[in-house]
């Protein structure tokens, strides 16, 4: 199969992965919680957090439930660090429990979300096979945890930093940090056409390097992160340094937002 081809077969995969019903287009909502029970917009019912996890409390009539059924009382649960739960079900929305720099959140998934609704695809540049490029990955000792900021300003994460990949862009080479990603790598980093053409940032996943170190970064693969369609979104930034010194015209472009309306209640 050509690269081409293969290049478009993930593409469509890609996007039908985007619009799933409670997909990266389907946020609508994002509170932290505090340790007082409080209302979250578009939702019934309080919320809080504690030592013990996040917590729910519904009134009779409230309609949410969770996969062993209707909350009635006090519903709770859990997450790691990094990690996030679709916890709660509230008609066709879901309230996904996620856990950032040591606090817990709650993040509302509509399929019925503007941007959802709305999309037809991402903007790409077309693929181009002069931005497969050869590169060179170096471990470090042992994995690093580096603080990063994010897409929210009250925000900041660790990124386990795994070694650099060495990669030639534009006749320079550049040395970019790179974070677990599976199997591979994940490269986050700027270049000179965020906030112009793309999104402030974007991240390319390349395979697991050969045991000499050898690796390929195919930068057609650049994609956005979620905060690119949503204001929702907790992704982190790039590692400092992690800076391509020319424009990138290749992978996905920064999309078109949708105006984000307050979730509806059910009928």
């Amino acid at each position: 199969m050509s690269a081409r081809r293969s290049w478009t077969r993930w593409r469509a995969t890609r996007e039908a992965e985007l619009a799933e019903e409670h997909g990266w287009l389907s946020l609508t909502g994002f509170a932290w919680l505090s340790a007082e029970p409080a209302g979250v917009p578009g939702l019934p019912g309080l919320w809080w957090a504690d030592d013990e996890g996040a917590h729910v409390r519904a009134d009779e009539g409230d309609e949410l439930a969770t996969d062993v059924g209707p909350v009635v009382g006090t519903a709770g649960a859990d997450v790691a660090e990094s990690g996030s739960l679709h916890w709660v079900r509230h008609g066709e929305r879901v309230v996904e429990l996620l856990r950032r720099g040591g606090r817990l959140a709650v993040r509302t998934r509509d399929p019925q979300a503007p941007a959802r609704l709305a999309f037809t695809g991402v903007p790409t540049w077309d693929h181009d096979a002069d931005w497969v490029r050869p590169a060179t990955f170096t471990p470090t000792a042992g994995p690093a945890a580096v603080q990063v900021g994010t897409a929210r300003d009250d925000l900041v994460q660790l990124a386990r930093v795994v070694g650099t990949v060495d990669v030639d862009v534009a006749g320079v080479r550049h040395r970019l940090s790179a974070v677990p990603a599976g199997d591979g790598l994940a490269l986050l980093f700027h270049d000179a056409t965020n906030d112009v053409t793309s999104a402030p940032w974007r991240t390319v996943v390349t395979e697991a390097p050969d045991p000499e170190g050898n690796l390929v970064v195919d930068f057609n693969r650049a994609v956005n992160l979620p905060f690119a369609f949503s204001d929702h979104g907790t992704c982190p930034a790039p590692v400092s340094g992690n800076r391509i010194a020319v424009a990138v015209t290749a992978g996905e472009k920064r999309p078109e937002r949708q105006p984000e309306t307050p979730a509806k209640q059910p009928a």
